[in-house]
């Protein structure tokens, strides 16, 4: 069976020493989506003709990744900007892990705030998506999401017991949020593989 291919995109970094900018991806996130039956495809934000390049991959779904807090690289925020026009106009599912759920609600004209207590940390979550029972995950982050600052048409489906958002959908998009990160667990579990697969396939 054909893989479908999910396009993914990348953390950017300045290399000084070498006059270097570079895109980079967790190699776990990759192995990840391999070993669950799909085609990870990084994607570079230095092509500027966002809309053409995305039309001629003609990804199955997305991922917007980590990294970089959302201002930081105008670049790459103009990449995932024309992503989730493409997921909307084309349909096609898109999880957005950490920074990638804060681009979904920034898209979706809503804000971020500080954090405290969520960087290199883990902690208890609940929601819908976890079955109403507290369910442990890890935490990179040092800006958040409150209900108040939630976007438009977007659904809360877990929080922190601080009232941060830990994940949202929209409720029209296929698109899904989560804050913590499965790729970096020693193993990823089980619960985290059936959200990833399920979301990813839903479409087809």
């Amino acid at each position: 069976m054909k893989r479908l291919k999910i396009a993914v995109s990348q953390n950017v970094c300045q290399i000084p020493d070498r006059a270097e900018v570079r895109e980079g991806l967790d190699t776990r996130l990759s192995t990840l989506l391999w070993e669950l039956g799909f085609n990870p495809l990084p994607l570079s934000s230095n092509i500027k003709d966002t809309s053409s390049y995305l039309y001629e991959i003609n990804p199955d779904g997305f991922i917007l990744s980590g990294g970089n807090d959302i201002g930081s690289i105008p670049e790459r925020d103009q990449l995932e900007t024309a992503i989730l026009d493409f997921s909307k106009s084309f349909k096609r599912p898109l999880l957005g892990i950490c920074r990638g759920m804060q681009m979904i609600n920034h898209f979706q004209k809503g804000t971020c705030i500080k954090v405290n207590g969520h960087a290199s940390s883990n902690h208890f979550i609940t929601g819908l998506i976890t079955g109403y029972s507290n369910r442990t995950v890890n935490s990179y982050h040092n800006y958040g999401i409150k209900s108040k600052n939630l976007g438009r048409n977007l659904k809360i489906l877990a929080s922190s017991k601080d009232g941060v958002v830990e994940s949202l959908c929209h409720t029209t998009y296929p698109w899904l949020g989560i804050m913590w990160h499965p790729e970096r667990a020693k193993k990823v579990s089980v619960w985290d593989k059936r959200i990833i697969y399920e979301h990813l396939k839903e479409m087809k």
